[in-house]
């Protein structure tokens, strides 16, 4: 079951980082959220939310999307959620193994500090266009402070930031050459935390980082197909 879909049960909702289109969802980590949801076959309804709008997810004692809220429960974090989810509903497991959850816990960090920052290099003078309006003062404001440059400085370079990209890829390439997924025979959370970096960068920029003969191609695309093909719904950058 896709987004949109609820329970008698249980209304489950996720907010979302949206631009000024609505239908543009700009966080690879509420892209991770959404295909663990769709993967333990949990319905829920998709919240559109903007950066600048904090209050509206305080109760989550954070102020970042993804946040679930699964009846009482508000749960915080791309992580935090997909842990809370095994949990609560262990039917159609996201990790098969003790093992399983320490390898995606391994693949978490690694987008988190090493590829995300070389895609943010190569996306973003792409990508802040899509911002809403109310969300672009504070988005500058807080990538200057966070990087010490602004967003121009940051962009400069992407063809750069795009060879580094192709680079740290090398492992990843290599391992889903020989392998499906990185789950194996079929995926798991590691490979949603890498969709969830790649769906991003599908949403905000008009340049593929691989070739269509590349492993990573075949991946992609077959994980864009998968949940009834919710993540090949999104519209990608040249349609904003």
């Amino acid at each position: 079951m896709g987004p949109n879909m609820t329970s008698h049960e249980n209304k489950r909702r996720l907010f979302e980082v949206v631009g000024e289109n609505p239908k543009a969802h700009l966080s690879p980590y509420c892209w991770r959220s959404r295909m663990a949801l769709a993967h333990k076959q949990l319905s829920f309804n998709s919240e559109p939310w903007h950066i600048t709008e904090k209050q509206r997810i305080a109760r989550s004692g954070g102020v970042t999307a993804p946040v679930l809220v699964d009846g009482n429960q508000w749960v915080r974090d791309s992580w935090c959620i997909a842990s809370y989810l095994e949990d609560a509903y262990p039917g159609h497991p996201l990790f098969a193994s003790p093992s399983d959850k320490a390898k995606s816990l391994f693949v978490n960090h690694w987008a988190d500090n090493t590829l995300h920052p070389l895609i943010f290099c190569a996306v973003i003078a792409e990508q802040f266009p899509l911002t809403a309006k109310c969300d672009k003062d504070y988005y500058r404001e807080r990538t200057q402070r966070k990087f010490g440059q602004t967003i121009e400085e940051i962009g400069a370079d992407p063809e750069s930031a795009r060879h580094a990209i192709k680079q740290a890829l090398c492992p990843i390439e290599a391992t889903l050459a020989e392998s499906p997924f990185l789950g194996g025979v079929v995926p798991d959370y590691s490979d949603y935390i890498l969709f969830g970096s790649f769906q991003w960068a599908r949403v905000v920029s008009l340049t593929a980082f691989w070739p269509p003969e590349n492993a990573l191609h075949r991946w992609f695309e077959e994980l864009l197909d998968a949940f009834d093909g919710m993540g090949r719904a999104q519209p990608p950058r040249s349609a904003f």
